[in-house]
């Protein structure tokens, strides 16, 4: 009897535990913002993309220096070593020294090709800093101004009436508080090849 007793006051507790958090819940002022949509959308973000862009075609540009005169090397020493037995090639020393010498440099080019990946990285992540502090300060006022208890992203919600997304007024006060940010180029320091990749 007295293990159906603690039953029915657990059930009981639940019952109330369950009416209390769907009446607080009902109570809670939700708002929803898409913030990728923000980013891609305002001109801040459209900014940014434009000045990543830039550095990318820029990065991709020295790469590009660094490599095309390996190709160039590659090629030549492609046809020398064409046709040649591996018995004349050991005789070679000059072209066995030219193949590790390239092969040196296509491991340098691999290794800058991913510093400048990570520059890249660095540089958006910083840029995106900038705009999200100010986002910040615009969510916060909004909060204040609409009541709200919290701010949900869209790709959190499966659903929301249309009053409670404020994406479209996020981004028009965003495009009047910040046009651009200081998009600087990120450079790492540059750390010597490991021997074993040499």
């Amino acid at each position: 009897m007295k293990i159906i007793n603690i039953f029915k006051a657990v059930a009981l507790s639940m019952g109330a535990l369950i009416v209390l958090s769907s009446t607080a819940l009902a109570q809670t002022t939700i708002l929803v913002v898409d913030q990728n949509r923000v980013l891609k959308t305002s001109e801040v973000g459209q900014h940014v993309k434009r000045q990543i862009e830039s550095i990318g075609a820029q990065m991709e540009a020295e790469l590009q220096a660094q490599v095309t005169p390996m190709l160039t090397e590659r090629d030549s020493l492609a046809a020398e070593l064409k046709g040649m037995s591996a018995d004349a090639l050991r005789t070679r020393t000059d072209l066995q020294q030219r193949a590790q010498s390239l092969q040196e440099k296509d491991n340098k080019a691999k290794l800058e090709a991913s510093y400048k990946q990570k520059e890249l990285q660095i540089t958006e992540q910083k840029a995106i800093a900038q705009i999200n502090q100010r986002l910040s300060t615009i969510l916060e006022t909004m909060v204040a101004e609409r009541g709200a208890d919290l701010i949900l992203d869209r790709s959190l919600v499966i659903y929301s009436a249309k009053t409670v997304d404020i994406t479209e007024d996020v981004i028009s006060r965003l495009n009047s508080q910040l046009k651009t940010v200081a998009v600087t180029r990120e450079r790492l320091p540059r750390q010597p090849l490991p021997l074993a990749a040499r």
